[in-house]
């Protein structure tokens, strides 16, 4: 393995003589580097820098979120455009379910990889919460390849949908936000 080096600043961690004159991370003169020993194997310090669950996750929270945007746009806009609003919250809606369960199944990886189990209080409620997310996402899907969409009150519906998909994925971010860098040693 690679020797390491750790900003006594802000934590950043690379690899001895990538650093020049400052840390990349937060601009500190370089001298503020001190020797770093990896907790992790390297087998699983590979598996968490491939950063997979958070670059999934993306997909599933922007489109929950444009899912919202273009719902609420479809009561405004104008009859030119409402065609196009409506075959985009189709597709999106489509391929929502799919990305949630791709971001869980990501999410499973790196909740084993990090803290080799799943069962942790922050794991459950994460568990719990994009559980609830997937059933919203076949909602969603479910009402947009209805023959009533996107009449109302089926839009009013939907878009309440969205709210409680977008809600799911700011939970879950806070939460992921706070386990970024917690990984148990070993």
């Amino acid at each position: 393995m690679a020797n390491l080096i750790r900003c006594k600043a802000c934590g950043y961690v690379t690899k001895e003589g990538r650093i020049k004159d400052v840390c990349p991370a937060c601009g500190v003169p370089a001298k503020m580097f001190e020797p770093y020993t990896d907790p992790l194997s390297e087998k699983r310090r590979k598996i968490i820098d491939l950063h997979t669950h958070p670059i999934i996750v993306h997909f599933p929270q922007a489109f929950s979120l444009t899912l919202f945007i273009l719902a609420v746009l479809y009561f405004i806009a104008p009859f030119q455009i409402k065609d196009a609003l409506f075959y985009t919250m189709k597709v999106l809606s489509f391929f929502l379910p799919f990305f949630v369960v791709l971001s869980f199944l990501t999410g499973l990886l790196d909740g084993k990889t990090r803290f080799r189990k799943v069962t942790t209080p922050f794991l459950k409620k994460k568990i719990i919460i994009g559980f609830i997310f997937f059933i919203t996402s076949i909602a969603l899907a479910a009402l947009a390849f209805t023959k009533q969409f996107p009449s109302t009150p089926t839009l009013e519906y939907f878009t309440l949908l969205t709210i409680i998909a977008a809600g799911c994925t700011v939970l879950l971010g806070f939460i992921g936000g706070r386990l970024a860098e917690a990984k148990f040693p070993g």
